[in-house]
């Protein structure tokens, strides 16, 4: 990919309303960022945009790039080699990551391990010892660099790093943002020793929707991902479904029914996740070649690979159509389809100028739900 592709395809991604799913099916239809950030502005304007749409402009990508090469850090695109190859594969894989530390980290098999942050002293202290012990059999650590569990999982990790195994920190700030700041030690230890990613651009400060966000990210990079004390409706239960949906194996280290922090670990076990006390448990799990039955919870449906067919253009009465059925709740994309009988790839179309008019907004689960129009 030459730099002025490069340059287009941030500029594309860093466009106002353009999520990862939008911006594959734009790119799989229009061939180049160029002819897609030409088409953003109609594409809004028959979503529903009142307002022009910020389109990200050349210098601002320039700017970024030029930031990026100050500090040392750089941008992987997802048809690239060095972009992570099990990420690459999900249906909301980021287009664009930014990564300081160790890029080659990033071919290397991961483990996820997440958690709690309001962590126990002995929930940290299986989080390190698990990390070290996996590090030292050859696999990467990913988790997301909060206080807690993922902190206490790096923090082992970085223990035994070399260059065959560490940990990647994924954020939900820029990659040059430390957050939370009393973890800053860690960051510059993963900077050195390790591998630091963020979707999101240079200088981005924390942001609550960013976190869940990011949680596909973690999950999406892991062959399996290892919960420890985590509640019900947690973080980590959410990042647990997630890596589900992506086909991955996710096990569960026991804690007392008696600390609120077990009752989503607990949960995953009663439901087929297998119980792990030790990175050799995780070991021989992933290694064997027998399955295992899992019952996933049921906070979000399985996402579903968006149809990136033939780009249909929709008409004036399909937009209808579509909007006449939403009513401010999560819609499953799949019913859009049952009810108005439109084709995916219609459908697909339809939902990319919505998105882009302001619309509606992807949820996880392939769903969407409709937000004040503009």
């Amino acid at each position: 990919m030459n730099q002025e592709e490069k340059i287009n395809r941030l500029r594309l991604f860093r466009s106002e309303n353009v999520g990862a799913v939008t911006f594959r099916i734009l790119l799989k239809h229009f061939k180049t960022a160029r002819e897609a950030l030409d088409a953003l502005p109609e594409k809004a304007r028959k979503g529903g945009m009142k307002k022009p749409l910020k389109i990200c402009s050349r210098s601002e990508a320039e700017k970024e790039f030029e930031k990026a090469e100050r500090i040392g850090a750089e941008f992987i695109f997802l048809d690239d080699t060095d972009y992570p190859e099990l990420l690459s594969g999900i249906a909301d894989a980021p287009p664009v990551l930014s990564v300081m530390g160790n890029k080659a980290l990033l071919k290397k098999p991961h483990i996820a391990i997440v958690g709690t942050r309001n962590a126990s002293i002995n929930g940290k202290n299986i989080a390190r010892r698990m990390a070290a012990d996996l590090v030292k059999a050859g696999y990467s650590i990913v988790s997301g660099m909060a206080l807690g569990i993922d902190g206490a999982a790096h923090d082992g990790a970085l223990y035994l790093a070399d260059e065959n195994a560490s940990t990647t920190a994924v954020l939900g700030t820029g990659v040059d943002v430390v957050y939370p700041e009393q973890n800053r030690r860690i960051y510059n230890s993963i900077r050195e020793k390790g591998a630091l990613i963020s979707e999101y651009a240079l200088g981005t400060k924390p942001q609550p929707s960013n976190f869940p966000q990011r949680n596909r990210i973690i999950s999406g990079m892991a062959i399996a991902l290892v919960v420890i004390e985590a509640a019900l409706r947690s973080g980590s239960l959410i990042t647990a479904n997630k890596a589900l949906e992506q086909g991955k194996d996710v096990f569960a280290v026991p804690s007392s029914p008696l600390d609120p922090r077990a009752s989503g670990v607990n949960h995953l076990i009663k439901n087929g996740a297998p119980l792990v006390e030790s990175a050799q448990d995780v070991i021989d799990h992933i290694t064997s070649s027998l399955p295992f039955s899992f019952k996933e919870t049921v906070f979000e449906k399985d996402l579903e690979t968006p149809d990136v067919s033939a780009y249909v253009e929709p008409s004036d009465q399909d937009r209808n159509d579509i909007l006449s059925l939403l009513d401010g709740s999560a819609v499953e994309i799949d019913l859009l389809i049952r009810e108005t009988g439109l084709p995916a790839n219609v459908i697909s179309a339809l939902l990319v100028e919505l998105e882009l008019g302001g619309q509606i907004k992807r949820l996880p689960g392939n769903k969407i739900i409709h937000i004040t129009s503009l």
